[in-house]
């Protein structure tokens, strides 16, 4: 059993996307990728995958808490880099230190000063009465607000805090996949989250994504916890209430998908794993937490969502093919959820073409290393089918496949940003299958490899065709 990734994977990946890079210059030639998103793009795929193969090696005996320190502190410092550099980059790229395009940010970052003058002046109750209903999406301007009362409303201080809160959802990372497939796999799941770009990439954004991240793994950590303990920890089944709650304020579908997936984990796990004392125990607490959300408001938002997908994705996908601005793709139109489901595992795909979207250009690279790390998921899936392993690991496979499922419904499918709650937990299965390459399965990689070629290929020319 591996306990490292092999230099001829990462090898292979690269070499094979500075073929594709400069298959699709060629092919689009009157559209080639800015100068300018060249190098970030190259940066993003050497860097993860060269580095992933040389700390898989070098962390691979040290201790555990050794191992921790180490993956924290590094984990940590690659986050405030990249938060500086992004900083100084959007400041001198755009006149403000947010990314192209900044919409939401920017709406974040004044809520969040709005927030903070009601507190200083005592009248919070006035958000309140702004809200209403729409509690999704209050979690992170509240949290800014409270945070800028404290400490100003300077820009940089909410990106250091989500380095640190990155960092260490990479140690908690590491222990969920130690957990379920063991030390060596867990020691790769972190560092793979430590080095993949989507993870870094957020601390730099005045976007929700990285508390969000954080506080899915937080519950994913004690859910797993709670569900493979000797005793039911009382404390442990508190917090979990009260981060289950609090991503209800962040993204409700994403909180009733955990939900959901802690139901579904107590009613499949193995009985060797956890108790039936206990599934029941963790079965009766998401039925009364269920009935508690169905009666109030947040309820409310979960049923319209629910009622809406087919018209939410309809209209989304007529949004796209109608964008004003020359960004309208026409063949949007035919996007469904038939056509997105067998593509979420894989998803999204790199824009290595100019189409004047430079957040997506510039993370092309990130894109493509989940394409590949794809791979090592559907080895995991297959071990554990073989072997009958799923049961043991019910709740990681429910909360990505239930979310997934849930993001192929909307219009967001294909958005790297909506794939983002799910990333830890691809990572941590991708983790499981790099242990499992062997001289069976790994005459399958280049094939695959060549297959994800062909539909970046493809991608780009529909980014391309739509826009004709």
């Amino acid at each position: 059993m591996l306990n490292y990734l092999p230099k001829y994977y990462m090898s292979q990946a690269i070499g094979l996307f500075i073929i594709i890079f400069a298959a699709i210059s060629v092919l689009f030639i009157s559209n080639i990728l800015p100068l300018l998103w060249v190098f970030p793009v190259l940066f993003e795929v050497i860097a993860f995958f060269y580095f992933s193969a040389v700390y898989t090696r070098k962390w691979a005996n040290v201790s555990s808490v050794l191992y921790q320190k180490m993956l924290f502190l590094m984990a940590f410092a690659i986050r405030v880099a990249f938060v500086f550099i992004s900083y100084f980059f959007f400041d001198y790229m755009t006149g403000q230190p947010f990314e192209f395009e900044a919409g939401d940010s920017v709406g974040y970052h004044g809520e969040g000063m709005w927030v903070a003058g009601l507190l200083k002046d005592g009248k919070f109750d006035v958000y309140f009465e702004y809200i209403g209903k729409n509690y999704s999406d209050m979690g992170y301007p509240l949290y800014l607000g409270v945070l800028y009362s404290i400490v100003g409303d300077e820009v940089l201080i909410p990106r250091i805090i989500k380095a640190l809160l990155g960092a260490f959802t990479c140690v908690l990372v590491y222990r969920i996949a130690s957990r379920n497939f063991g030390e060596g796999a867990g020691r790769i799941a972190g560092i793979l989250a430590m080095l993949v770009p989507n993870l870094i990439y957020y601390c730099g954004l005045h976007l929700k994504e990285t508390e969000m991240v954080f506080l899915v793994v937080i519950f994913i950590n004690l859910a797993d916890t709670i569900l493979r303990a000797q005793r039911f920890n009382f404390k442990n089944v508190l917090l979990l209430c009260l981060v289950g709650a609090s991503l209800f304020f962040f993204r409700t579908v994403l909180a009733v998908c955990l939900w959901a997936s802690l139901f579904v984990a107590a009613f499949f796990i193995s009985s060797r794993i956890s108790g039936t004392g206990k599934k029941v125990g963790i079965v009766v607490l998401v039925l009364v937490a269920g009935g508690l959300i169905f009666f109030s408001s947040l309820g409310d938002n979960v049923q319209e969502y629910i009622g809406g997908g087919d018209k939410n994705l309809t209209k989304q996908m007529y949004n796209y093919a109608n964008r004003a601005g020359g960004k309208s793709n026409k063949l949007a139109q035919y996007g469904s959820k038939s056509v997105f489901l067998p593509l979420m595992l894989l998803a999204p795909f790199p824009t290595l073409v100019d189409t004047q979207q430079p957040n997506a250009m510039m993370m092309a690279g990130a894109f493509f290393t989940r394409n590949v790390y794809a791979f090592f998921v559907f080895v995991t899936l297959f071990v554990m089918y073989k072997r009958k392993l799923w049961r043991n690991h019910a709740l990681l496979l429910s909360i990505v496949f239930s979310y997934l499922f849930v993001l192929a419904s909307s219009g967001f499918a294909l958005s790297e940003r909506f794939h983002l709650p799910v990333v830890p937990f691809l990572l941590i299965l991708a983790s499981f299958g790099i242990t499992q390459m062997n001289s069976s399965n790994k005459k399958y990689y280049f094939p695959y490899l060549l297959f994800i070629a062909v539909l970046v290929i493809g991608w780009n020319w529909f980014k391309l065709a739509g826009r004709a």
